[in-house]
């Protein structure tokens, strides 16, 4: 491992610091969070699970609703139960201890991409568990750079554990086994290119 992947790892590894360069290099999340607020209902009362919330970078979106994040990474989510509305738990994505049907809608960014596709499917098949009938799910998930001039886009996805970065059509073929896609767009946040897709679940 190289010395700038060993300073992303680290970097990654602590939640002050991971904040802080992801606030950088994506303008302080400003694309993500106005679609968070335009694609999912905020300050409406409706129960919500961040799905790896990491440190709940976006969990003051949905301050004074019914709000979990969820994540794997203790130590992320001590961070967040100190600094950040909302209720925590660690969890293993793909099998949470919560009951079904319990939430009205799911936001999961930048997860996916870290797990290959029957992962990435079990995840999908919890999130359909934990929604109700007609529920959203909100998914931004990092694609390839747009642009080949886009040199430390490159440089990140090449160091960071994303080792399941998939184009598009990939996505929205795993997503479509799921649920119904409603919904899609690429955007740019800050150095990086994403692949936002809102599913909704049957509704009955």
């Amino acid at each position: 491992m190289g010395l700038f992947a060993k300073l992303v790892e680290r970097i990654s590894d602590n939640p002050v610091l991971f904040i802080l360069c992801r606030r950088i290099l994506e303008n302080d999340f400003k694309a993500i969070r106005a679609l968070i607020r335009r694609d999912l209902k905020v300050r409406a009362g409706l129960r919500t699970l961040d799905l790896g919330c990491g440190p709940g970078a976006f969990a003051h979106i949905f301050e004074g609703d019914p709000y979990v994040g969820a994540d794997l990474n203790a130590r992320y989510i001590a961070h967040a139960q100190r600094k950040c509305p909302g209720t925590f738990v660690v969890g293993d994505a793909r099998k949470l201890d919560l009951p079904g049907r319990s939430f009205d809608q799911v936001l999961i960014f930048g997860m996916l991409h870290h797990l290959s596709d029957d992962d990435a499917r079990a995840v999908l098949g919890e999130v359909v568990r934990l929604l109700v009938p007609g529920g959203r799910l909100l998914v931004i998930e990092d694609i390839p750079a747009v642009s080949k001039l886009n040199l430390i886009g490159h440089l990140i996805h090449n160091v960071e554990n994303g080792e399941h970065i998939r184009p598009t059509e990939e996505y929205r073929r795993l997503y479509s086994e799921a649920a119904r896609v409603e919904r899609e767009e690429i955007l740019q946040s800050g150095i990086c290119d994403y692949y936002a897709a809102v599913l909704v679940t049957p509704t009955s």
